[in-house]
């Protein structure tokens, strides 16, 4: 079974739908939602997402596209606004069939991304979800020298994962970060 979960409304819904041919269709909403006539001629379920955590809705996508893959290939298609940022990187963290979204009316099918970060970087990000550290504390807990948690740290900032706390000496993850931990 092939099935499509997506944000998208009106006719970039009706595009991608032509274009993968799914037998399902989960539509996920988020906020104020008005359904449109060709919203009504493409069958399936709705889920409404109805926190305001970003995390706990990164969550429950994560639990929706798990479900759908157990019934097989999975497609997701994202417009920009509300959740459409987390089902994206939701489609990209579960390595989904294909994701889409729309350019004015043209369906773009676009690459999977991956985030690449190494085990010393993941080992940093878990013990920053704990408790914002110091530089020495970090270097203490991941067992590496102060010189090479600077470097992990940096490449962490740059990526927007973690930052440095106002007093300069403390570090902590960012939400991004939390999100990457999923």
């Amino acid at each position: 079974m092939k099935t499509l979960i997506t944000n998208l409304k009106g006719q970039c819904l009706f595009n991608v739908s032509m274009k993968t041919q799914p037998e399902g269709l989960i539509s996920l909403n988020y906020g104020k939602h008005r359904k449109t006539e060709l919203d009504t001629l493409l069958k399936g379920g709705e889920i409404r997402i109805d926190t305001e955590d970003p995390y706990d809705a990164l969550n429950r996508i994560l639990d929706i596209i798990r479900g759908a893959k157990i019934h097989g290939d999975v497609y997701v298609a994202y417009g920009a606004g509300g959740i459409g940022p987390l089902l994206n990187f939701a489609a990209n963290h579960e390595g989904v069939a294909g994701i889409f979204t729309c350019f004015g009316e043209k369906v773009v099918r676009l690459p999977p991304l991956k985030l690449k970060i190494s085990e010393t970087r993941l080992k940093i990000l878990k013990i920053l979800t704990h408790s914002d550290l110091t530089a020495a504390e970090i270097g203490k807990e991941v067992e590496i020298s102060r010189a090479m948690v600077y470097k992990h740290l940096n490449g962490l900032i740059d990526m927007g994962l973690v930052k440095r706390s106002h007093s300069m000496e403390k570090y902590s993850i960012t939400d991004a970060g939390m999100l990457a931990m999923v």
